[in-house]
């Protein structure tokens, strides 16, 4: 890189910054910095940032002299550690939460993420490793080396945990790796649709009646929102629709699915996506409010009944239908269908175009 990774700016803190605050966000109370080259400036950051500082003397002798540094500085009483290298920055923070839980559930000697099928960065240590670590000289191979090791001793005692966090493999060594690295932290907010598989599939199943749904209020999303952006030049984002789109009832069948739909992808480390799950079914908005990503989503779904499409009338004469002997439920229907229909007419103005016409050339294209 040519720079000291630690301090290269990033989202407004820097590398080091983004590492420390990922682990205080996942519920990490003391987290353990060790410095080495330019030590007296990488301190300043780390106790800015409430974290601890340890100095390695012996840093230019390899990575593995400043794990045992920092390995020695952990109370005794923890029952395991992570350890991150400072040039993975954009681990999200529910990934962190997902390798405690389930080391807090059962301890392993090694929990790693998961994601693709590939291991990646932080594992989370057992204690119980900490003498095999501290107490030899450096193994050849590094850290890699012992842990493969001691996995082939206990392989029962190594555990894998699925995660949708893609950049436990993603690493900063290079300018075009930080450059790609400040791209990714843009989207941090919203998963990919790759990491959208894993929650689907792995995390959160569902099944494939829901799945079809998902899509195709993911692809209506992407047709208002680009329609809207082609016309008006709003600076919208469509993958941020079409995600959420496809997550919106991830969980379904939960109480207050969308509100607890919400909640799992903030724990997740998705907050974007998380605000727009949670108000898929209701949310607050007015003509003459900023139309976003939230309220196209919200109003695809209102277009989409199971696998097809359908009008605003037609999907609320159905809900009110289903429930004429109910008063207070026909009047909830009655003012969400008033909302829908704003936010319709506010999609209508931006696209410069009906909605029908939307709809059918997103059909027209959708044709074989």
């Amino acid at each position: 890189m040519e720079q000291l990774k630690a301090l290269l700016p990033l989202g407004g803190s820097t590398l080091l910054g983004h590492c420390i605050k990922l682990f205080q966000d996942g519920g990490i109370e003391d987290v353990v910095v060790v410095t080495g080259h330019r030590a007296a400036e990488t301190d300043t950051i780390v106790r800015i940032s409430g974290a601890r500082p340890v100095y390695n003397p012996d840093f230019a002798s390899g990575m593995f002299t400043s794990i045992q540094a920092g390995v020695r500085m952990l109370d005794t009483r923890n029952t395991g550690f992570f350890l991150l290298p400072v040039d993975i920055p954009l681990v999200r923070s529910g990934t962190i939460k997902l390798l405690t839980e389930s080391f807090a559930a059962s301890p392993p000697l090694v929990a790693y993420p998961l994601y693709a099928g590939e291991r990646g960065h932080p594992p989370l240590i057992s204690m119980e490793l900490v003498s095999a670590l501290i107490d030899q000289p450096q193994p050849e191979g590094g850290l890699r080396s012992l842990l493969a090791a001691i996995e082939k001793q206990h392989p029962a005692q190594i555990r894998d945990v699925a995660v949708a966090d893609a950049n436990i493999l993603f690493d900063m060594d290079t300018p075009e790796d930080y450059a790609a690295g400040r791209q990714r932290l843009a989207h941090r907010g919203y998963p990919d649709m790759a990491e959208c598989e894993v929650i689907l599939h792995q995390l959160y199943p569902m099944p494939e009646k829901g799945l079809a749904h998902g899509r195709l209020v993911a692809a209506v999303a992407v047709a208002l929102c680009e329609a809207v952006m082609h016309h008006s030049g709003r600076a919208l984002d469509s993958e941020l629709c079409r995600t959420s789109g496809l997550l919106h009832d991830v969980a379904k069948g939960k109480p207050n699915h969308e509100q607890e739909g919400g909640r799992w992808l903030d724990e997740l480390g998705f907050g974007r996506a998380a605000e727009i799950v949670a108000a898929h079914r209701d949310l607050v908005w007015e003509p003459g409010m900023a139309l976003t990503e939230k309220e196209i989503v919200h109003l695809a779904d209102k277009l989409v009944r199971g696998k097809r499409i359908i009008s605003l009338a037609g999907r609320f004469e159905e809900k009110m239908a289903l429930y004429q002997d109910n008063p207070e439920a026909i009047r909830a229907i009655r003012g969400r269908y008033e909302l829908a229909r704003r936010i319709a007419a506010a999609v209508e103005t931006a696209a410069g175009r009906s909605l029908g016409d939307i709809l059918s050339s997103f059909l027209a294209i959708c044709s074989p």
